[in-house]
C-alpha cells in the first residue's frame, strides 16, 4: 500500500499539482495506527488511512489547509476524551505532513539565440524548462532540445496556472500560431518577443476575435536590458519571476 500511495503523490506532482504525505512517526500506547503508517492527501481525494476517527478528520483539513499554503508540519495528538479530538483509544500520536509543490515550468517555443541563452541561464533556476523548436540544424548548438512540430508538442504539453510560456520562434506568423495553442490552457504567463509594431498588430489581431487575457505579456520582459540577447533573456527572467513570487519593482536599497 505504501508503494501505492507514493506513486500516487508522485503523479499528483507530475501533473502539476501539490500534495500531501502524511506520515506517522510515533504512537505510544492504544492507537488507530502504528508509527510508519501514511495516507497521501489531495485536493480532492486521499489514499491510505492513518486510522480514521477525529484524528484522521482533523490532519486531512489540516493537509489541504497546508497544500494551498505551501508549508509542511508537524502534529500531535493525545487520544483521550479530554484532548481537542474527544477520541477515546488512550495512547498518543505523533506524525508530520509534508507538502509537495511541483517545479514551475518554464517552456520556451523556439530555440534561436534569445530562446538558447534563456534556456542556459533558467537552469540554474528551480524551473521544469523545455525548450522546442522545428529546426533540426539547432539541435547541435543545445542537445536539449526537444525537436518536432509546435503543434503535435504542445497540443500534448500539460499546461496549469504553474506554467510560464516564452514565445520566440522563427516569425510573427508562427508566434501567431504557437499562440493559438497555448493561449487559453490556464498558463500563469505567456510572453512574446517582438517589437511594438509587430505587438501591435498582434493584438489587433487578438482583440478581432477574443478577449485578451492579463495573462499574455507583450512585448516581452522589463525594460532593462542593453539588447544583447544574454541581457534579454535576463530581462524576461525577471519578469517572469517578477509574476512568479508577486515580487515588487522596486530597489532594496536603503541609501
Amino acid at each position: 500500500m505504501e508503494e501505492k500511495i507514493l506513486n500516487e503523490v508522485y503523479k499528483s506532482i507530475s501533473q502539476g499539482k501539490r500534495a500531501a504525505l502524511v506520515m506517522v512517526t510515533e504512537a505510544v500506547g492504544s492507537t488507530p495506527r502504528k508509527s510508519g503508517a501514511m495516507m497521501g492527501v489531495f485536493e480532492d481525494s486521499i489514499i491510505g488511512t492513518i486510522g480514521g476517527g477525529n484524528i484522521e478528520y482533523k490532519v486531512i483539513q489540516d493537509a489541504r489547509e497546508l497544500i494551498k499554503s505551501e508549508e509542511s508540519k508537524e502534529f500531535s495528538y493525545n487520544l483521550t476524551t479530554d484532548d481537542e479530538l474527544r477520541m477515546n483509544c488512550g495512547g498518543s500520536m505523533k506524525g508530520f505532513i509534508k507538502v509537495f509543490v511541483p517545479s514551475p515550468k518554464l517552456l520556451i517555443c523556439g530555440a534561436g539565440h534569445i530562446g538558447q541563452k534563456l534556456f542556459n541561464i533558467g537552469k540554474n533556476l528551480e524551473f521544469d524548462i523545455k525548450i522546442i523548436d522545428d529546426r533540426e540544424e539547432l539541435k547541435k548548438d543545445i542537445p536539449e532540445l526537444t525537436l518536432g512540430n509546435f503543434d503535435e508538442i504542445l497540443k500534448n504539453e500539460k499546461i496549469t496556472n504553474n506554467t510560464y510560456i516564452v514565445i520566440a520562434t522563427r516569425g510573427h506568423l508562427l508566434d501567431e500560431k504557437v499562440l493559438e495553442l497555448v493561449k487559453n490552457r490556464g498558463a500563469k504567463y505567456i510572453g512574446i518577443i517582438g517589437s511594438k509594431r509587430k505587438i501591435t498588430n498582434l493584438k489587433e489581431n487578438l482583440e478581432k476575435n477574443s478577449k485578451i487575457r492579463d495573462n499574455i505579456y507583450a512585448p516581452i520582459g522589463l525594460r532593462i536590458s542593453d539588447g544583447t540577447p544574454e541581457e534579454i533573456a535576463i530581462e524576461i527572467l525577471a519578469e517572469i519571476l517578477q509574476v512568479k513570487n508577486n515580487g515588487e519593482l522596486v530597489h532594496r536599497s536603503l541609501f
